[in-house]
C-alpha cells in the first residue's frame, strides 16, 4: 500500500515544488493549503509524515502541530516544519515544543529533503509492521484458546516451574475446581499423588518432566491420583514439552482422563499397538476456527483431504476454516489450521449422524509435514 504524505502551505506554487520533488512509486501525496484543510485531511486519512509550513494565515503551522498533538488520531504523526523564518532558537525550540520531530529551512535542499522523507516512511512501514505483526499474534492466541476451550479432553498447561497457566472448561469439571484456584498451582501437588494421596513426585524430579525437557512425549503406566470432595480420583495423563523459537523449554501441555474412562491405563501401550489408527482417531476432533466449535470426529486423512463423523449436515461445497489439536507434538507443533471444503456428505443409520468428506484448499508446507507424519506413525 501507497504511503501518505501531508504537504500544508498556503502557496500553491511551494505545493506544486514539494510535489515535483517528493512524487515516487509507493506515495500518496496530498495537498492542504490552510491549517483547517490540514486538520481535517489529518482526520480523514492515516499519513506518515507530514511537511507543515510555518508561516500561514488564519492558523499557523505551531498551531495546527498543536492541535494535531491534541488528538489521539494524530498525535503520532511525525512533522517536518517547512519555514523561512529566522534559525533563531527561540523559533526552532517554539517548533519542537508543538510537537515537530525536524526543521527544513527554505530555500529547500531537495537531498536533504528526500533524505528525511524516506527516514520516517522506513520509521512508518516499520511501525506497521509491528502493527501487523501484534494484531497476528493477538490473533493465533485467540485462535488456539477457542481450540483449547472447545476441546472435550481436558487440558492443563504448566510452566517450566510446574505451575499451572492454563486449564480448560473440561479440566475445570474433571478436577471439580474452579479455573482462578487451579491457575498457578503446584501441578505436582494437583495430580502427581498415589493412591494413597501421597505425593509421588515432585516436578522437578518428575519422569513426565524429564521426558518432555528432552522433547518426548510422556505418558503414565499406572494411575496418578488427584483429590476432590468425593475423595481421591485416579488419572491417566499424557504430557508433551512446549518450547520457544529457540527450542528451549518452557513447559508441558497435559491431557488428562478418568482413568476408568480408558479400558486398561496399564495395558494402554499395548492397546496402541493393536489399535493404532481406531485410538488416534477417537482422540482426533476437527474445530471451527472462527467459533471454536466442534465439527466433527476424524476417521481418516490424507493429503488431498480427510474424512469426518459429525452430527450435523454440512452442504455441499462449503468451506471452513478449521483446526485440529494433536495428539502428541509433531514435527514442533501442537496444532495445525487449515481451510477445506464439503464434496460428500452421507447420512448414518442411526438419527442425525453423519459422515462428510472434505477436500484440503490449500496447505501450507508445515502442516502437509505434520499429515505426512500422522500417516507415517498411525
Amino acid at each position: 500500500m501507497k504511503q501518505n504524505i501531508l504537504v500544508v502551505d498556503d502557496h500553491r506554487e511551494n505545493l506544486i515544488a514539494l510535489e515535483a520533488i517528493l512524487d515516487g512509486e509507493g506515495r500518496n501525496l496530498v495537498m492542504a493549503q490552510s491549517g483547517n484543510e490540514a486538520l481535517s485531511l489529518a482526520l480523514k486519512y492515516d499519513f506518515a509524515l507530514v511537511l507543515l509550513d510555518v508561516q500561514m494565515p488564519d492558523m499557523d503551522g505551531f498551531e495546527v502541530a498543536e492541535l494535531m498533538r491534541k488528538n489521539n488520531k494524530t498525535r503520532h504523526i511525525p512533522i517536518i516544519f517547512v519555514t523561512a523564518l529566522s534559525k533563531e532558537q527561540k523559533y526552532v525550540f517554539k517548533g519542537y515544543e508543538c510537537g515537530a520531530v525536524d526543521y527544513l529551512f527554505k530555500p529547500i535542499d531537495q537531498k536533504i529533503l528526500e533524505a528525511k522523507v524516506n527516514v520516517f516512511l522506513e520509521l512508518d512501514r516499520q511501525r506497521k509492521k509491528l502493527q501487523q505483526a501484534v494484531v497476528q499474534m493477538k490473533r493465533l492466541k485467540d485462535e488456539n484458546e477457542r481450540l483449547l476451550h472447545a476441546l472435550g479432553e481436558a487440558l492443563i498447561g504448566a510452566d517450566a516451574r510446574g505451575k499451572v497457566s492454563f486449564c480448560n472448561e473440561a479440566a475445570c469439571a474433571l478436577l471439580r475446581r474452579p479455573r482462578d484456584e487451579l491457575v498457578g498451582k503446584d501441578i505436582a501437588a494437583l495430580i502427581f499423588n498415589d493412591d494413597t494421596g501421597k505425593r509421588r513426585w515432585e516436578w522437578k524430579d518428575s519422569p513426565l518432566r524429564q521426558a518432555c525437557q528432552q522433547g518426548e512425549g510422556w505418558k503414565n503406566e499406572h494411575s496418578l491420583y488427584t483429590q476432590d470432595e468425593d475423595g481421591l480420583v485416579a488419572l491417566s495423563v499424557r504430557g508433551n514439552a512446549i518450547n520457544d523459537d529457540s527450542g528451549n523449554f518452557t513447559g508441558v501441555v497435559i491431557v488428562l482422563r478418568r482413568a476408568d474412562d480408558e479400558n486398561d491405563v496399564r495395558d494402554s501401550r499395548k492397546d496402541h499397538r493393536r489399535h493404532p489408527r481406531k485410538k488416534l482417531f477417537r482422540e482426533m476432533v476437527v474445530f471451527d476456527r472462527s467459533t471454536g466449535g466442534n465439527v466433527g470426529r476424524l476417521m481418516n486423512i490424507s493429503l488431498d483431504g480427510f474424512k469426518l463423523f459429525t452430527r450435523r449436515e454440512l452442504p455441499h461445497g462449503e468451506v471452513l476454516h478449521m483446526g485440529m489439536v494433536l495428539p502428541d507434538q509433531i514435527a514442533g507443533v501442537n496444532t495445525i489450521s487449515f481451510d477445506a471444503r464439503v464434496v460428500w456428505s452421507e447420512i448414518l443409520d442411526a438419527p442425525g449422524e453423519y459422515q462428510v468428506g472434505f477436500q484440503f484448499m490449500e496447505l501450507t508446507e508445515i502442516t502437509a509435514n505434520v499429515i505426512e507424519n500422522l500417516m507415517d506413525k498411525y
